[in-house]
């Protein structure tokens, strides 16, 4: 199965979760020509979200590190998947997952700004990710999130991750990740509608 068939199939997975909300939410698969807008939305869903947990001098170093063009370009060399999510045809976040070790598969990053959060459009992200993963034969979903991101913590929470163990990450330029590792079994087969 190709990444087009993959990503359609987790389209309908996201539709099957949205019937019924009136949302008009879309996910486009990003290459790295999306690099400018994924730093842009990086830049304002950071400055928000990490406001009061991180200092501004790490926010900048991660963003410049995480979010470069090259570095996006590298990532989806690797395997990686990137896509925009879509609210009302704008664009309101974005999603990068891949393999994550032995049978497990990692969502990279999932990050949605103010307005599309509450909406269930995380909960249509991870099932995006779900099923890619049942197609790989992966039988777990893993993630790190700040410690203090108790808001992330929580929705991941509503979605059945549970914290595996915590770490704390050297990323250089005298700056740690203090993250918790979350984790969730992959669902046998895709939610009922």
């Amino acid at each position: 199965m190709d990444e087009r068939d993959q990503a359609a199939r987790g389209e309908e997975a996201a539709a099957a979760v949205a019937r019924g909300s009136g949302l008009a939410i879309a996910f486009r698969p990003a290459d790295s020509a999306d690099a400018p807008e994924l730093g842009r939305l990086a830049r304002l869903i950071w400055d928000e979200a990490y406001a009061g947990i991180l200092e501004r001098g790490q926010i900048d170093y991660m963003l410049k590190r995480m979010y470069s063009p090259e570095r996006i370009a590298e990532e989806l060399r690797e395997g990686i998947a990137w896509c925009l999510i879509f609210l009302g045809g704008t664009s309101c976040g974005f999603l990068s997952y891949g393999p994550g070790g032995e049978g497990r598969a990692k969502i990279h990053k999932l990050y949605l700004a103010a307005p599309a959060r509450g909406r269930g459009v995380a909960s249509m992200a991870i099932a995006r990710v779900e099923v890619w993963a049942r197609e790989e034969g992966r039988d777990l979903l893993t993630l790190n999130v700040n410690r203090e991101n108790h808001r992330a913590i929580r929705a991941y929470g509503k979605n059945g991750f549970r914290v595996e163990r915590s770490e704390i990450f050297d990323i250089g330029d005298g700056y740690v990740m203090d993250d918790h590792i979350m984790v969730k079994p992959v669902p046998a087969r895709a939610p009922r509608e």
